[in-house]
């Protein structure tokens, strides 16, 4: 799935988010920086970091706060199977 063009089918995006794209919005204001206060100093099997984590690495498969956002709250609503995410 490509975050970036379903957020132009925002009747999709709902179906897939249950959130209208605005909202989602709204979120990611207050999403984005916790996740970045948090991996800065967390490892994401839950291990604190010995020293911070600057920048995310630029082989990162869910680069940037959005689509980590939304690929956690399509996992949530429809606790996909391995094919559904891989689409």
């Amino acid at each position: 799935m490509d975050y970036r063009a379903l957020r132009e089918r925002p009747r999709q995006f709902l179906a897939l988010t249950s959130l209208h794209v605005a909202e989602f919005d709204d979120l990611l204001t207050a999403f984005a920086p916790a996740w970045e206060r948090h991996h800065r100093w967390h490892t994401l099997a839950g291990k604190r970091r010995q020293f911070p984590a600057h920048r995310e690495r630029p082989t990162a498969v869910l680069a940037g706060s959005d689509v980590k956002l939304f690929f956690l709250l399509t996992y949530l609503k429809s606790n996909a199977l391995q094919e559904h995410q891989a689409a």
